[in-house]
Order: structure tokens, then sequence, then C-alpha cells
């Protein structure tokens, strides 16, 4: 008989304490994680690699976490490398190989962190909604979602989505008698609801239960204090079916007033007075981050020493695609993975495969053994995640740097971003014929040698973000510049630092960058790198070469040009025009 988890009464604590040493389906087991409802997670080695094993029980819901697993490949959800048996002669057992993910869960990350308001929306909430829109775009659902399902990854900074073993899969059979797997704390008033008229059918999770859950984490960390009590309160199941929680602006007046807002509205009762789905979550929250004083800049909770961080001004408009690029840039800066994409396609995930795991081909394949699926050489080497991506971009002037308290303009500019049109008032319609292009001029001393030390050829092509690496529009003036490279060279730092020049002509912006500033050790090298884009022949619908300088946007000015946030450039031996 399945019990209410969905499996055979088998937890993570039934399995044996594996103690250091110990082989299990080809790994050597390093140190216990943790134990939980669905399984136990183990530090592993196989090789000189790491991995995080987690040991299930063969039943249908271990089955379902494979399944679960296999539909999504993402940089915001735990990767999935395959799977085993154990033990070898009867096997009970699934052991999932997993990426080990270095990092703090989001409730010790928030205690030790104290992040912003403004650090909270870009850094977690938003990346957390995109993340919960791909994987509900999947047809998977979490139904776990809490502080300690969600690594903050230290890598980048990034939340983790991670346990998915209590989730549920569109158009598959229910495996628990009422409620599903999951946390009673973090269960939405329609499951209450649900299981106090329960007539004998099972409740059948979907996205609204992860938000909701959302929501209870957004209450959390604002406040630190849960919304409606904990499972000890024999009154918790009346407050979240029918109290409104104390406002989070009211028990903490370092929460601004539209976040504590909007996290209330995704405890609203009544689901069709929430958020209709995760990527409405993420446009509301894009709405208010681009919306946000210097208020939101302060440490969420008093006493901390902590200065306030500066940050990038936010001045976006319309999204649009950009050059050729990888779908997710590599669990870069927040606004990359949520800003931009919630006005283009979803993250690429996996079909769905069939069901339970027999001998079939895993997402991550990065090791072969018998004991393990897959079809993977010996030496495969883990993911890595990228250099982290620096908390605030240096101001490039100080005009840019006002934006941060220009309400009306950066309101404008998110109203842009939602709803993915152009917006042009005033003069600044026409467009921008100031005066021809720039001379050429040579490259600085030096750049051939650091074009041969890092493999740079002339020619080479790169892509780079002004500040914040939107697939939107950014607001920029002429002199100097400090550009990120999103991706695109391979033996230098992501995210190292292009310093240089913007240089206005004949509607274009000229950008001439000579200094390389790598990520980490901060050594600077002369370098030779211009922006330019591809020039296609429509007719024959090919590439036919190159035009050096980006185009400006609808509504800029003499004064300020509006460009493409994310941008080509390219290793050049001499500035040209």
């Amino acid at each position: 008989m399945l019990d209410e988890s969905g499996g055979n009464g088998r937890n993570g604590s039934d399995w044996p304490g594996f103690t250091p040493g110990t082989e299990v389906a080809g790994f050597t087991i390093e140190g216990l994680i943790s134990t939980g409802s669905t399984g136990a997670v183990y530090r592993a080695r196989r090789g000189r690699q790491l991995f995080a094993i987690k040991l299930v029980p063969r039943n249908p819901r271990g089955d379902r976490e494979v399944d679960a697993l296999r539909r999504m490949r993402h940089p915001n959800v735990v990767g999935f490398h395959g799977y085993g048996f154990w033990p070898d002669n009867e096997p009970r057992a699934l052991v999932l190989a997993l990426e080990l993910v270095d990092g703090r869960p989001l409730d010790v990350w928030a205690r030790e962190e104290n992040p912003s308001a403004l650090e909270l929306v870009s850094q977690v909430l938003l990346p957390l909604a995109l993340t919960l829109a791909d994987v509900h775009g999947a047809g998977v659902v979490h139904r776990d979602i809490k502080e300690p399902n969600i690594v903050m990854r230290e890598a980048d900074g990034l939340p983790v989505l991670v346990d998915f073993g209590s989730a549920g899969l569109e158009d598959t059979p229910r495996l628990t008698l009422r409620l599903p797997p999951g946390t009673p704390e973090y269960r939405s008033p329609e499951a209450w609801r649900f299981a106090r008229e329960w007539e004998g059918e099972p409740y059948s999770a979907g996205p609204g239960d992860d938000l909701w859950a959302l929501g209870v984490v957004t209450y959390a960390v604002l406040t630190g204090k849960l919304p409606f009590g904990d499972r000890h309160d024999p009154g918790m199941v009346r407050a979240i079916l029918h109290e409104t929680p104390q406002a989070p602006h009211a028990l903490n007046p370092n929460v601004p007033l539209a976040l504590s807002e909007l996290c209330l509205r995704m405890l609203e009762k009544e689901p069709g007075a929430r958020f209709a789905n995760a990527r409405e979550l993420a446009e509301a929250l894009a709405t208010e981050w681009a919306q946000a004083d210097r208020s939101w800049l302060v440490p969420l909770f008093p006493g901390a020493e902590q200065a306030e961080r500066p940050t990038p001004s936010p001045s976006l408009a319309k999204p649009e695609r950009q050059a050729p690029r990888r779908q997710w840039l590599a669990a870069s800066s927040v606004l990359t993975m949520a800003l931009g994409l919630l006005a283009t396609a979803p993250t690429q995930l996996l079909e769905s495969p069939s069901p339970p795991p027999p001998q079939q081909a895993s997402l991550r394949q990065e090791m072969a053994s018998p004991q393990v699926t897959g079809e993977v050489g010996q030496d495969a080497g883990p993911q890595k995640s990228p250099t982290p991506a620096p908390v605030a971009p240096p101001a490039t002037s100080s005009e840019e740097t006002q934006m941060m308290t220009s309400k009306k303009a950066r309101s404008l500019a998110a109203a842009t971003l939602i709803t993915g049109a152009a917006t042009c008032v005033g003069p600044g319609c026409a467009s921008v014929q100031r005066r021809p292009p720039p001379p050429e001029e040579p490259c600085p001393p030096g750049s051939e040698e650091t074009n041969k030390r890092f493999n740079n050829p002339a020619g080479r092509i790169l892509h780079v973000s002004f500040g914040i690496p939107l697939p939107g529009t950014v607001t920029v003036s002429e002199g100097n510049h400090t550009v990120w490279i999103e991706e695109g060279m391979d033996k230098i730092p992501y995210r190292s630092l292009l310093h240089g020049k913007l240089l206005f002509g004949d509607n274009r912006v000229y950008g001439r960058f000579t200094k390389i500033e790598l990520k980490g050790s901060r050594e600077v090298f002369p370098i030779c790198i211009e922006l330019d884009e591809v020039v296609v022949d429509k007719v024959l619908n090919r590439n036919i070469g190159r035009e050096i300088g980006i185009p400006m946007e609808p509504g800029s000015t003499p004064e300020k040009a509006i460009v493409g946030g994310f941008q080509r450039a390219s290793v050049v031996s001499r500035f040209s025009f």
C-alpha cells in the first residue's frame, strides 16, 4: 500500500549509514549530506569527480523523481547525471548521481549575507520565478518549495532548486492517497481545504502550489518568521485558510512597501487573486525592480555592519533578440536570466522521456559504469559553474547613476520591458545625425601579445553586456565605458571587464575597448576589441559580413543613445569604421 509520500513507507533514515570509503554503485562515499522523507544524500567521488548521490527506494516515487529530473536541463535546477542500482545482487534502491552544489540553503544565506531588497529580488526571487516558469513548462511541479530546497550557489551567487523527491508530473497517475508529499507550513489554502473536504480522490497539486510556497519563502526571508506559524501551532491550518499575515513592511521597516504588497499578493487566499503563473510573477518583480529607489539598497535587517551596496542603473526598454548566444548565459548575473527572458523564448528543456528508469540515456551523462546508465567515457568531467559575477558594476557616468532616483524614467522603462514595445517620447524620437563616424585608430601597444597569450586572434567574435547583461536595451553616453565579457573568449574568465570608450556618429554607437581586466586576479592587459554587428543578406538569408558599431534605437538623443544591452564584438588589429 502506498503511503502519503507515494512510496512504501521507507525513507532516507532507513538506509544504512554508509561510512566514508564505502563503494556504492561505482561511487566512493565521502560523507553524509542529508536524509529526508524521500531518500539519503551523500557526498561521493568517482575518480577525481565529485557528486552528490541520492539513494531512493525502487518504488513509483523513486521512478517519478528520476523522470522529473530527466525533463529538465537548467542552470538553476540541480544537474542530473544518471542513475544506478544498489546493492548489486538484489537492487532495492536507485542511486541518483546529481550535481554537487556548493552553497548554502537560502535561509542560511539570507541570515549570513543580510541582502538588500534589491539584491533579494534580483539575485533570488527573479531567478526563482523564471526557473519555476521553465520547470512548470516542462510539466513538472516541485511540490516542496522551501528554503532548504533552494541552495545559493557559491560560484555565481544564484539559486539552485534541489530535491525533486516530492515532484509531480502532468499526465501521470497520482501516487498519494490524499495530499501529495510536501511540508505543512508551505501548503496552499486550496490544498488544506481539499484535505478537510476529502472525498477519496487525491489532490492534484499544480504550479499555483509552488508559487504559494515561494510566497511563504519570500515572507520568511523578508521578516525572519513564517507567515502562518509552524506545524506545532494548532492554529496553523486555520491561519493559512482564513487569516491575512501581518504585512512584511510592518514587521520589518526595511522592507519596501511595494515588495511587501507583492509578497502579500503571493499569499492571497484565493488563487485568482494571486499571480496566474510564474512568468506573471517575474514580470511583477521586474516592474518593482525597475521602479526601485535607494531605499531598496538598505540591508533588510538593521544591526548588521553592512553599508549600502551600489547598483547598476536599470534604464531598460524594449526586449529584443540580439546576436546568437547561449539560451542561458551559464547562470550569469541575475537579469540575464530574468528580465531578458521575460520577452524571449523559454529555456530549451528536453522532451519528456518514457516512464520509469530502465536503461535509457540520461541528461548529463558524465560517468560510465555497468551500474550507471549512459554511454560516457570514464574521464568525463563535471559541469563547472562560471566565475562569480560582481554584485554591481561601476557607474559609467553620474547621469546614469542618477537614474536610480528617477522613478518616472524607471517606471517607463519597466512598462516598456513588459509590453515589449519601444516607447518614444519627445524630440528624441527623431534620428540622431550628430556627425560622421569617428576616424580610424591604431590598436594600443601590446594588444597583439595579449591576443597570443590568450589565443584570441583578430577576428575572434565575443559577446558583451552593458553593465547588466540584458537582451533588452540600456541608455549610454559618449566617453569612457566598461562592459562585461559574457561569452566567446575561452581562455579569459567569464565576466572579465573591457575598458574603453563609446563614440557616437551617423546614428550608431562605436565601442572601442583597449584594456581587459581579468575577473578574479584583476590583472590588466592591452587589447583591441570593437563593437560590431552581422550584416545579413535578406534575399539569400545568410551573413555576408560585419558592420562596425551598433545602431541607436528610436528615442536616442545627441547626448544619450539607446542600444541593445547584449552585443556582439570582435577582436581587431585596428579600429576602423
